[in-house]
């Protein structure tokens, strides 16, 4: 019985192989050659060699056994890196349209720009992602003023964008990973977190954190430079597509803006213990709100609104605030019991005339409008003032760690469970509009800059074109 010849491993038609241990034709041995043909019924394979220097010559065809030549292992590394790179080739290309900022022009309208460009092949652990839809509101010109003042960290840093003289800001949203380049990143995976106003985005896999103790799994992008304070901003939220796609809008425009309100609250209770009294200006302001929400949540006797003339009936119909009084009305105020004062407006003359107003019992002073103002206000020095201090999201998040109030009371739980409720709430007096498509996108943007925009509406987008129907 004639045994049949075996397969060489890993050896087939076009693989780089190096030939050795010939002794009739010893000068080809250490050639470079491609395997040429299959298993020949014989046991050889066919091994075209082409030396240096002999180019304009026919190829040389030895028929070898398998013991007579090694597979090429750089040059097989290299064919298959060139291999996966045809076969992630895009045909046709991808577009992306990015909304961009230029430096120099402030974040005026005349600032903004769309860029578009074609978007990078996948690279080896990289994943492409679809940036299906992102809320758009002051937190994301605030996540610019921080970058473009830096006063903090720089938030426009984390989506670094290619071209000189370009920021770009960060905004939460949903997207969908289109292709993946990660083994542990799967086609079709959902997530949600900040990211950049863009069509598609390629990025890096830094690592993944497996869902445990009902949290979900995250993965990270890979940015150099973010300092460890701000890592959170690298971690996706795997999320699971229940079809809910009303409660993800909500999700998008309220999360992080309700999060960082009840850590306002758990600051102020941490260093003002049980104190009953709070004045709030920018009352009609989103994040105003969500503070309002907590400090009622948790029985505080006295939730006093600051807002303008235009915005008094609305602050006052979202039953938020005990009393709503306009700018021109703080000298009527109640001034009869200790009281903190939460600056949203970052407003020098208003905060002297609730100083001022309140005397002595004023006993707190928090700052947290946007960045640009607080700065200003670090360098100058108040006099006869209650303390006063900045509230960062980021610093507090670490120091909660520690806190008894937040560690043996349950508030993480808490956050959760109040999150829901604070929607329905807001669904009351807030509806969500939908914009699509850079030009939709740059008309809204110019609304909320100019201040224009009314305080009973927040915006969802898509810079891909027609995602809403209009």
């Amino acid at each position: 019985m004639v045994e049949e010849p075996k397969e060489a491993p890993g050896i087939s038609k076009g693989a780089p192989v190096i030939v050795r241990g010939l002794q009739n034709a010893a000068e080809y041995n250490g050639c470079n050659g491609i395997v040429s043909s299959n298993l020949m019924d014989n046991g050889r394979y066919d091994i075209t060699i082409q030396r240096e220097g002999e180019q304009e010559q026919e190829p040389k065809v030895l028929r070898l056994k398998p013991a007579n030549f090694q597979l090429d292992t750089d040059a097989l590394k290299e064919y298959l890196i060139q291999k996966k790179a045809e076969q992630r080739k895009r045909k046709p290309p991808l577009q992306d349209a990015a909304l961009a900022w230029m430096k120099g022009k402030g974040l005026s309208i005349k600032a903004l720009t769309t860029k578009e460009s074609e978007v990078p092949d996948l690279e080896q652990g990289h994943v492409l992602l679809r940036v299906d839809k992102f809320a758009f509101s002051q937190m994301a010109i605030g996540y610019l003023m921080k970058g473009f003042t830096r006063s903090f960290s720089a938030y426009h840093s984390f989506y670094e964008f290619s071209e000189d003289g370009i920021y770009r800001s960060g905004v939460w949203g949903y997207a969908t990973v289109l292709e993946s380049d990660h083994p542990k990143v799967q086609v079709g995976t959902r997530l949600y977190g900040l990211l950049p106003p863009c069509q598609y985005k390629l990025q890096q896999v830094g690592g993944i954190i497996p869902a445990s103790r009902g949290e979900p799994a995250i993965i990270e992008l890979a940015m150099e430079g973010v300092p460890f304070n701000l890592r959170r901003f690298q971690e996706m939220q795997v999320v699971e597509d229940n079809g809910d796609t009303e409660f993800e809008d909500w999700k998008i425009a309220l999360k992080e803006i309700y999060t960082m309100a009840f850590y306002m609250d758990e600051n102020l209770l941490v260093d003002t213990g049980m104190i009953n009294s709070v004045i709030i200006s920018c009352a009609s302001s989103k994040t105003a709100m969500a503070l309002a929400f907590c400090l009622r949540m948790r029985e505080m006797r006295f939730v006093h609104a600051l807002t303008s003339p235009e915005n008094y009936e609305f602050v006052k119909s979202t039953d938020l605030y005990h009393e709503v009084y306009t700018y021109d009305q703080v000298d009527s105020m109640p001034n009869n019991h200790t009281i903190v004062y939460m600056d949203f407006k970052c407003d020098g003359a208003l905060r002297q005339a609730i100083t001022l107003r309140m005397g002595t019992n004023l006993m707190y002073n928090m700052v947290v409008g946007p960045a640009v103002f607080q700065k200003r206000m670090k360098d100058q020095v108040f006099e006869k003032r209650a303390r006063e201090m900045l509230f960062d999201e980021s610093t507090w998040r670490e120091r909660r760690r520690m806190v008894a109030e937040v560690t043996k009371t349950g508030r993480n739980e808490k956050l959760k469970a109040s999150f829901k409720p604070f929607v329905d709430k807001m669904k009351k007096f807030i509806k969500l509009r939908h914009f699509s498509g850079k030009e939709a996108i740059t008309k809204m943007y110019a609304k909320i800059y100019e201040n224009k925009a009314p305080p009973d509406e927040m915006y969802i987008c898509s810079m891909h074109e027609n995602e809403y129907a209009v």
